[in-house]
């Protein structure tokens, strides 16, 4: 493919050299960098400004004047930013570094409470804060797991993302994997890591209440629970105003199929839809905003209720 399109190797060199200086600076300097980068960013790039400022219309309408929803525009750019900054630099963390900047609250006692019961544990975030390093975290601190990605469609784009999240002891499992390699690290009561928080047409989905509107809303963390019977938690890694981090854990769930499966995968996924969206609308500047979270449309017949 890069001898296809010469270009993309090309921006890939660019991308590894610029990432060479965030990753030399110290934290504090690259962090500084990024916001001023952000800014900028916001000013030239009026594509993904214009999607920002619409989807939180979307979600917010009458509730934040139009001044207020610039100025978290402003701030998504800022934090997106940033947190490139800062998965850049994996390679210089370790656990002692992570005790320094997390604030882990309980999480320790309830991870390993869950992992104690034998059955693994599904640890699902969203596009929030710093997702990545949630991961690493537990990743750096001897917790076993891997998170389940999509693939890169540029392979050295892949293979580095893959590096920086294996710096951490976080292995990456893919979505267009047999599943059997889940079950069998859930098996032995391992974390597997999802962000099923975004509209992906590829994936099974139905549609679920987000922000009063149907977000069409992957099914796998619910499905996966059900065939491994392994509990499921929210939890979120959360920017403070000092560039530090806490822990933020939303509900434990155990999805049990009761009348029928489909109606305990449609319970459970409104169920950990609402902790995203509570913990969202709490820290809106965190989110990726970026991404159409209602890019599907609810078919008509489920909308009239007369089938066609």
């Amino acid at each position: 493919m890069a001898k296809k399109k010469p270009y993309r190797y090309i921006l890939y060199l660019a991308c590894r050299a610029a990432a060479g200086i965030f990753y030399l600076l110290p934290r504090e300097c690259a962090l500084g960098l990024a916001r001023i980068l952000a800014r900028l960013g916001y000013l030239v790039i009026s594509r993904q400004r214009t999607k920002t400022l619409r989807h939180l219309d979307l979600a917010f309408g009458k509730e934040k004047t139009r001044a207020q929803k610039e100025a978290v525009a402003r701030k998504v750019f800022e934090h997106s930013a940033m947190t490139a900054a800062e998965v850049l630099q994996f390679p210089k963390l370790n656990a002692k570094k992570i005790e320094k900047i997390v604030d882990l609250g309980n999480a320790l006692e309830v991870y390993r409470s869950l992992l104690s019961e034998g059955r693994g544990l599904i640890s699902i975030t969203a596009h929030i804060g710093n997702w990545e390093l949630l991961a690493g975290v537990f990743g750096l601190l001897g917790f076993r797991g891997a998170v389940l990605a999509r693939r890169i469609y540029y392979e050295p784009y892949n293979q580095w993302i893959v590096g920086l999240r294996q710096s951490l002891h976080v292995p990456t499992l893919y979505r267009d994997q047999s599943s059997k390699e889940i079950l069998k690290r859930l098996a032995r009561s391992e974390i597997i890591g999802l962000l099923p928080d975004q509209d992906v047409e590829s994936l099974k989905g139905i549609f679920v209440p987000f922000f009063g509107r149907p977000a069409y809303t992957p099914v796998a963390p619910v499905r996966l629970a059900l065939a491994s019977q392994s509990p499921m938690i929210c939890n979120f890694l959360i920017r403070k105003p000092d560039g530090s981090y806490r822990m933020i854990l939303g509900d434990v769930i155990r999805p049990a199929v009761q009348s029928s499966r489909e109606e305990a995968i449609e319970k459970y996924t409104t169920q950990w839809m609402a902790n995203f969206e509570k913990v969202i609308r709490e820290y809106p500047e965190q989110w990726a905003w970026m991404h159409n979270r209602w890019k599907t449309r609810v078919p008509v017949e489920e909308v009239t209720g007369v089938i066609q």
